[in-house]
C-alpha cells in the first residue's frame, strides 16, 4: 500500500470500518452489525480519478461517505493532505469538519432528490458560499452565473427551480453546486447511474473537462465498468465490504487478477446484437454482511475455491513489487483469468 510520506497522495484510507447496529425487541437492543464498509485499505493521487465499483450493497457509497464525514467511520483511519501535511478527518470535530469541505465535495447519485425542490437554483448553488460566509449577494450571483455557464447551462436559468430541468440538467447544476468552493477533491456517488445513455456521456464528458480545468481529484463510485474504464486512471473493486483488487485501469481491465473482477468482466454487455456473446453466470448469492464467512469473503460463490479459503482471509497485497497492483486472493498468481479484452476479441471472433 502506499507511503503517506508520498508528496503525490492526496487522500491514503487506512483500516476504514463502518458498521451498523442490528437493533431488535421493544427495548431496542443491539443484536448484531451490519459490517458494511469491513477493513478498506486505499489511496488516491492528487489530480487521478479512482473508480470505485462493485454490485449493489458491496458498500462503495457507504465508504464515499466516511470519506467526506457524512457518516462517521466505526473505525480506521482517512487521512487528507491539506496545505503539505496528512491529517486525519476521522479525529476532527465537526467545526474543524467544516473547513475540510472547502477542499473535498460530493456528488450525489440522484439529481431528482438530491435539490431541494423549494430552492432556486441561485439559492442551491451559492448554498455553500453562505454557509462558508464566501462574499456578498453580488459576489456570489456572479459566482453561481460562471458555475452554471461552465457545466453547460445558462446564467439566466438561475432563477428557476428544479422541476423545470431535465434529469441531466439537474445532475449539471449538482456538479456546479460541488464545485462552488474550488474543491481539491471530488467524491462522485454513481453520479450518472440514474441517467439515460446519451446524457450519461455528456456528463462523463464535462467531468472529464472539468478535471482537467480545476485539476480536480475524483473517487468515482459506480456499478457499470463500461462507465468506469472510459473515466478512471485506477479501479478498486470492492465485495462484501471489501476491497479486494486494486490496479491500473487498463491493467485490471486487460489482466484481472482476482475472481470476483473477472466476473464482474463476464457480465459486462457489448453492445451488438450480431456477437453471440458468451457468459459464465456467478453462482451463489452474496453472503449477509451481518454474518460474512470466515477465510475468504468469496469463497461462497468463487469458481476456483480450496480449502485454504474457508480457513484463511487473504490480505490485500501488491503482485510484484512496484506493480500497483494489488489483490487480496491466495492464489492471485497461479490463476489465468479472461479479462476483458480477451472476452471482446473472443466475441467479435464468434
Amino acid at each position: 500500500m502506499s507511503d503517506m510520506s508520498d508528496s503525490q497522495v492526496i487522500l491514503d484510507i487506512r483500516g476504514l470500518k463502518k458498521y451498523f447496529p442490528i437493533k431488535k425487541g421493544i427495548f431496542r437492543t443491539t443484536a448484531g452489525w451490519v459490517r458494511a464498509v469491513d477493513g478498506v485499505d486505499f489511496f488516491i493521487r492528487e489530480g487521478e480519478t479512482l473508480g470505485v465499483v462493485g454490485e449493489s450493497g458491496c458498500g462503495k457509497t457507504t465508504t464515499g461517505r466516511c470519506v467526506i464525514r457524512l457518516l462517521d467511520p466505526t473505525e480506521g483511519t482517512v487521512n487528507f493532505r491539506k496545505d503539505g501535511t496528512m491529517v486525519n478527518l476521522a479525529d476532527m470535530t465537526r467545526k474543524q469538519m467544516k473547513e475540510i469541505r472547502r477542499e473535498i465535495q460530493i456528488i450525489f447519485q440522484d439529481p431528482f432528490s438530491s435539490l431541494d425542490p423549494r430552492m432556486s437554483v441561485l439559492d442551491i448553488i451559492r448554498e455553500p458560499l453562505r454557509v462558508h460566509d464566501i462574499g456578498g449577494r453580488k459576489q456570489h450571483i456572479e459566482r453561481v452565473g460562471e458555475l452554471l455557464e461552465r457545466v453547460g447551462l445558462r446564467a439566466y436559468q438561475m432563477d428557476r427551480y428544479p422541476h423545470e430541468f431535465s434529469g441531466g440538467q439537474r445532475q449539471r447544476i449538482g456538479i456546479a453546486r460541488a464545485l462552488a468552493l474550488d474543491p481539491e477533491v471530488l467524491i462522485c456517488d454513481e453520479p450518472v447511474s440514474a441517467l439515460d445513455v446519451s446524457v450519461q456521456a455528456q456528463v462523463l464528458n464535462l467531468l472529464s473537462d472539468l478535471q482537467e480545468e480545476f485539476h480536480l481529484t475524483y473517487m468515482f463510485i459506480a456499478h457499470d465498468l463500461s462507465v468506469v474504464e472510459h473515466i478512471s486512471d485506477r479501479v478498486m473493486v470492492m465485495y462484501l465490504g471489501k476491497a479486494v483488487e486494486m490496479a491500473n485501469s487498463t491493467e485490471l481491465y486487460k489482466n484481472p487478477k482476482h475472481p470476483y473482477s473477472e466476473a464482474l468482466m463476464m457480465a459486462i454487455p457489448i453492445a451488438d446484437p450480431r456477437l453471440q456473446t458468451k457468459r459464465e453466470p456467478l453462482g451463489g448469492n452474496v453472503p449477509d454482511p451481518a454474518n460474512p464467512p470466515e477465510g475468504c469473503n468469496f469463497n461462497t460463490r468463487c469458481p476456483y475455491v480450496q480449502d485454504i479459503c474457508y480457513k484463511e482471509e487473504p490480505p490485500l497485497a501488491e503482485t510484484a513489487e512496484g506493480s500497483d497492483h494489488f489483490v487480496a486472493c491466495h492464489f492471485a498468481a497461479d490463476l489465468s483469468l479472461a479479462g476483458w479484452e480477451s472476452r471482446r476479441s473472443t466475441d467479435e471472433s464468434a
